[in-house]
């Protein structure tokens, strides 16, 4: 249980990354489009494919109603502009696709995948899924194009199933479950994802769905907390009953000791079988990275890029000049030292050496009052080489990296006012 101080540490915490992202995390100014590579170093590539047959509740992420013609058009763009950022001079060596639902349609996905090997120097390919589009027979099509495929099961719990709309679509947690044991082994890395916290969600609940994991034991698996940012808050609150951080750290804690034996490998909120095997997000795993497709970012440098939202006028910017690009934030230096320390704390260890590679500083010159607040927080220990998180670290650097990611809803917010779904 949370003691009182750390509870009162905690919310103090939220509230101040809630006002650090209300402050940064908007995205105003015209932008010219992406700009050449600004180092001759190999990039990751993220694709989103927007298209879902139903929307769940707590999904922020910019989706459209699945429609055969919608996404034909759309791949047929998106490979333009594929196109277009190798002619900027961009390589890549890991991609990642997400969406919306990217397997949706398999055939230009597939189509799409080929292509990016073909462009550039790609190494990874990880691509997300949901349990409908994972029998064995399509899972096979994509051996030896795609190295991860990340499941999004949330829970198998069919209480929640049913409560979220996903058991009369994907059906009940043991249907899901078998779907799943079905095509393990056939590509390198299956992850099985999942949610805690929801609203009327138990321990016993949680510990079932951790369990049930267990069991089929795939190599990866990500543990996401419930994210209600105003993009979400009322459709949770519809579907699924009032939200509440009571449990959170108290789950957080059960998640880690549940899984610590047999996916010693922890890496923010995702655990692996085998350290160098994991992945998590790409925007936390990766400094620099080129989004393409409707809503996605790009972020080089020290400036964030922001793609079109809306179907028609990504279609129409694609036709004129080849990038979806429409506005831009640069980010002040200490910012960028801000969204390092909480994104490598995240991850359990934050190098000094690289910190002042990057920064050409010291971390304890130019942000020393905060890692003082934070030891006292008992939030971190240091020696000469890293600083590391603590136990209670790896729950506020949580806490962190959730307000963070609900920051960003924010901009997506502003960029779907006007659209219809």
């Amino acid at each position: 249980m949370q003691s009182r101080q750390s509870k009162i540490i905690t919310n103090a915490t939220s509230y101040f990354m809630s006002q650090y992202t209300k402050h940064y995390l908007h995205v105003e100014k015209p932008s010219l489009g992406l700009p050449p590579p600004p180092e001759n170093k190999k990039y990751l590539l993220y694709i989103h494919v927007p298209f879902c047959t139903m929307f769940c509740p707590y999904c922020s992420f910019n989706k459209f109603t699945y429609t055969k013609e919608a996404a034909l058009i759309y791949y047929r763009h998106l490979r333009e502009e594929i196109l277009h950022v190798k002619e900027l001079g961009y390589d890549f060596n890991y991609l990642v696709i997400g969406g919306g639902t990217p397997l949706i349609d398999e055939e230009e996905l597939i189509t799409t995948i080929e292509l990016v090997r073909k462009l550039f120097s790609i190494e990874h390919v990880s691509c997300e899924s949901d349990p409908n589009h994972i029998n064995p027979k399509t899972v096979l099509q994509l051996d030896g194009l795609v190295d991860r495929l990340s499941i999004g099961v949330q829970t198998f719990d069919d209480t929640l199933l049913k409560k979220l709309g996903r058991y009369e679509k994907f059906g009940s947690g043991e249907e899901v479950y078998a779907k799943i044991a079905s095509m393990l082994g056939i590509l390198p890395i299956t992850s099985v994802d999942l949610i805690f916290n929801f609203p009327t969600q138990t321990e016993e609940g949680l510990i079932h769905d951790l369990e049930t994991l267990k069991k089929l034991s795939p190599e990866q698996t990500s543990v996401y907390p419930l994210m209600t940012s105003s993009l979400v808050k009322n459709s949770v609150k519809k579907t699924l009953g009032e939200f509440s951080l009571e449990n959170e750290f108290t789950f957080f804690s059960t998640i880690k000791k549940s899984l610590k034996e047999l996916y010693p490998a922890r890496h923010g909120w995702s655990f692996s079988k085998e350290s160098d095997l994991i992945i998590d997000e790409y925007i936390i795993d990766n400094e620099e990275y080129v989004g393409v497709g409707s809503g996605s970012f790009s972020f080089l440098k020290d400036t964030l890029y922001l793609n079109e939202f809306a179907l028609d006028k990504y279609a129409t910017l694609i036709q004129e000049k080849s990038s979806a690009i429409t506005k831009e934030r640069t980010f002040p230096a200490n910012s960028q030292m801000y969204y390092r320390l909480m994104v490598d704390l995240f991850n359990g260890t934050l190098s000094k050496k690289k910190f002042t590679a990057m920064f050409g500083q010291s971390i304890n010159d130019t942000l020393g009052k905060e890692l003082m607040l934070l030891k006292f927080a008992k939030a971190i220990k240091e020696n000469k080489e890293n600083i590391t998180t603590t136990d209670y670290g790896d729950y506020l650097f949580l806490v962190m990296m959730k307000e963070f990611y609900m920051g960003m809803d924010r901009i997506r917010n502003e960029a779907r006012k006007n659209l219809i779904l």
